[in-house]
Order: C-alpha cells, then structure tokens, then sequence
C-alpha cells in the first residue's frame, strides 16, 4: 500500500515516568490514545499508528484494528528509525507527526502546516517557541526522515526527545509556523507525562468534546482557571526532565 499523505501517531506503552499512560481511560471507556487516533483524523488524511515490535505494544496494534486505522511496528527506542521505517513501507512523501502524549492537539494546526509543507520547498515545518505545550506539530517531507535517520540510524538510540539535537546535525530547511495568539504562551499544559496531567484530561474533557478544536479548547482552559492549576505545577519538571534526557542522549 502507498499512502502518499499520512498522519502518523508515535504510541508506546512503555514509558519510563508514567508506564502505560497511553491506555488509560481518559472519558468513560475512551482511552488516551482512542482520543489521539479520533484527533488525528480530523486533520484529513489517513492515519498510521506507529508503534514497537515488543510485545508490551501489542495492545496497541488491536487498538489500531479499532478505529480501523494502519499499524506499523517497528523500533522500541529509536522512534527516528521507526518513522523512516514506516515512511519507506508506505511510500510516505508528507507526513504529520503526532505524539500520543498529546491528547488534545490542535489538528487545524496540523492541517494548516501539511499545506505549508506542499506548497514551499521547506523539508519540515514546526512549531514556534513559545507555543502551548501540548499544541506540538512536526510535518516532515519523506527526506527530512532520511536525513534525520542518517545522523541516528542506531536501534538502541533514544530519540523519542532529542529531534532538536539531531536538527544540529542535519542541513533541513526548516520552518517554524506562524500560528495565532490563542496557541502561545499560556500557563496550560496538554501533554500526559504525570499522574496530574491525567488528571487535567479528565476534568477538560468531561466538559468539552473530544473532538473540540484547539481554540476551544485554550478558550475554556482560561475560561477555567482551576482546569488549569492541575497540572501546570509540573511544567518545570517536564522541562528538567527533557533537559536530562538531551544531556543523557549527548553523553554517549
């Protein structure tokens, strides 16, 4: 099968601060990543879930068969080699990437970025600095994966946090999208790192559909400021911890 255009979800049940966040149950029986694939779809194009060979993703492959979406496995550590993996089975010349940490990305971003990405000869488009952590959007031509993978090739490298690192490396044209005010700087926090972010998810989607847009969601986040004192305490730590894992990744 050739899909030219994709949307590719990176899940794994295997996480090292919160094992298992992925299938956890978010908004009655609907798990985080269910939230995530249904998300995904909104952007418009097919969706891939990408996962591992070991046996502890396998939940994940019966997940896919769910929403009826592809499943590809492939690396456990090295998520670089498991995207160009995925890109080279499928004949991938665009994809969006999206992290299953992100539950309530903003898939009209996403959207936005792919047609960026089509229309200029950049190899990848991301997001700015300052955006809302959680409203994450990585949109890759099939050579950027080739050339992110040619400085990572090795099955036992971490890279699920050190993309900024390895860019060092690369020669990519890169662009950062411009997005509007609603998506920057602001103290809210949508990614699933803690049991607090769990937390966070439950309340925000008990009250606004799974499906809301970005926008509607930062909107009731600071419509609520309670939402957002959940969890916004552990941002400090989910940057150390990314901070960690960049000086761990150079270290060897």
């Amino acid at each position: 099968m050739v899909i030219k255009e994709v949307s590719i979800v990176t899940a794994r049940t295997n996480s090292r601060r919160f094992p298992n966040k992925t299938i956890m149950k978010i908004k009655n029986d609907l798990r985080s990543i269910d939230i995530v694939i249904e998300r995904a779809k909104k952007i418009g194009y097919p969706v891939i879930l990408a996962t591992s060979t070991d046996p502890s993703d396998d939940v994940l492959a019966e997940i896919a068969k769910e929403h009826n979406v592809e499943i590809f496995r492939g690396s456990l550590l090295n998520k670089i080699k498991r995207l160009y993996d995925c890109f080279k089975e499928y004949g991938i010349e665009y994809a969006c990437i999206i992290e299953a940490d992100d539950i309530a990305f903003d898939y009209d971003l996403y959207h936005y970025g792919m047609l960026e990405l089509e229309k200029n000869e950049f190899d990848m488009i991301m997001y700015p600095d300052n955006i809302v952590t959680g409203l994450f959007l990585l949109n890759l031509r099939r050579n950027a994966i080739e050339k992110l993978y040619a400085v990572a090739p090795d099955e036992k490298i971490n890279t699920d946090v050190v993309i900024t690192k390895l860019l060092e490396k690369t020669e990519l044209n890169v662009s950062r999208l411009e997005v509007e005010p609603y998506a920057t700087d602001k103290k809210i926090r949508l990614t699933l790192d803690y049991p607090d972010d769990l937390r966070f998810f439950k309340e925000l989607y008990k009250n606004i559909d799974i499906l809301s847009s970005g926008k509607t969601i930062i909107d009731f986040c600071e419509n609520n400021k309670s939402i957002m004192e959940i969890n916004f305490h552990k941002h400090k730590d989910y940057l150390e911890n990314q901070e960690k894992s960049v000086i761990k990744h150079e270290s060897e």
